[in-house]
Order: C-alpha cells, then structure tokens, then sequence
C-alpha cells in the first residue's frame, strides 16, 4: 500500500519536510507516479525497525 508524503508523516509522527529530507537522503525510497511522489507502507515499517536498534 502506498500513502503520501502528508500521511508518511503522519504515520512516522514527523511533518512532511522531514519526510522530504529523510527521501533527498536516501534515508526513506519513494515511488513517483505521475506528478505523486509516494512511499510504501512497508518502507515506512523497515525505517522504524532500523531507527529501534539506534535509540538502545
């Protein structure tokens, strides 16, 4: 399932220009489709599973 760059956010719990610089950093891929840019659900999961290991 993708989701948009407002809902990547607020799924993340993080505004929409961090979420473009976490993309610009290849930090966070994203699809572009059409004039959309759009990130997937699971990218969104693997982001947070990544970040759990950081904060120990």
């Amino acid at each position: 399932m993708l989701v948009d760059r407002r809902e990547a956010g607020r799924l993340l719990g993080v505004c929409g220009n961090t979420i473009d610089n976490l993309r610009r950093r290849g930090e966070l891929p994203s699809v572009k489709i059409a004039a959309r840019r759009l990130f997937d659900v699971a990218d969104l999961r693997r982001f947070i599973d990544a970040r759990k290991g950081v904060a120990k």
